[in-house]
């Protein structure tokens, strides 16, 4: 995997569709984006030993909607990051396993601190992004953003099927974990 992101990289230098100093951005995006991508199937597959395939696959894509913007905790190594991604994902499934069917006072109070906590701390920086601060700016305004659809998707699934609001709601309040925890000196900074 690494070294086909480093011969997409190494040709777009060549085709002059980066230059020569984004090299190691575009390599860091495409290492990240191929392990999101079999990273998630892989945890879609192992999660759907515990919870149902609706409720893993929710899970997933709220995390994954909403750490776009948001960044967060880094590892340090690629097996570091998989294994907290593991215990992140049945964390999650377990937490959602002991909420009610329905939303209940515990989802509400989990998905107001979730909201508050990500509108204060995201976007993180780390070495390995390194924005400056107008991009940081541009991308908190895109964290609202998310997090207002986001919202509204809750919402609807509190109206329609509640199980799934708790589902987004626990993804979200991960995300919130995610994002406290490089302020705390936890992963890469």
């Amino acid at each position: 995997m690494e070294r086909f992101a480093e011969k997409i990289v190494q040709k777009c230098i060549q085709t002059n569709l980066i230059e020569e100093d984004q090299s190691d951005w575009l390599l860091y995006s495409l290492q990240r984006r191929f392990m999101n991508i079999g990273g998630f199937l892989f945890l879609i597959l192992l999660g759907v030993l515990i919870a149902p395939f609706q409720q893993v696959l929710l899970l997933n894509l709220g995390l994954a909607f909403l750490r776009e913007k948001t960044n967060g905790l880094h590892m340090p190594t690629k097996l570091s990051c998989f294994v907290f991604s593991l215990i992140c994902e049945y964390s999650c499934l377990t937490i959602l396993h002991q909420l009610q069917a329905n939303v209940s006072v515990v989802s509400i109070v989990l998905l107001v601190i979730s909201t508050g906590e990500i509108i204060v701390l995201a976007p993180c920086n780390n070495a390995e992004i390194h924005c400056n601060s107008m991009e940081l700016q541009s991308i908190k305004k895109s964290v609202h953003k998310r997090l207002a659809l986001y919202s509204l998707l809750i919402v609807i699934f509190i109206i329609l099927k509640p199980i799934l609001a708790n589902t987004l709601i626990i993804a979200e309040f991960a995300v919130a974990v995610l994002v406290a925890l490089p302020r705390l000196g936890v992963g890469i900074q």
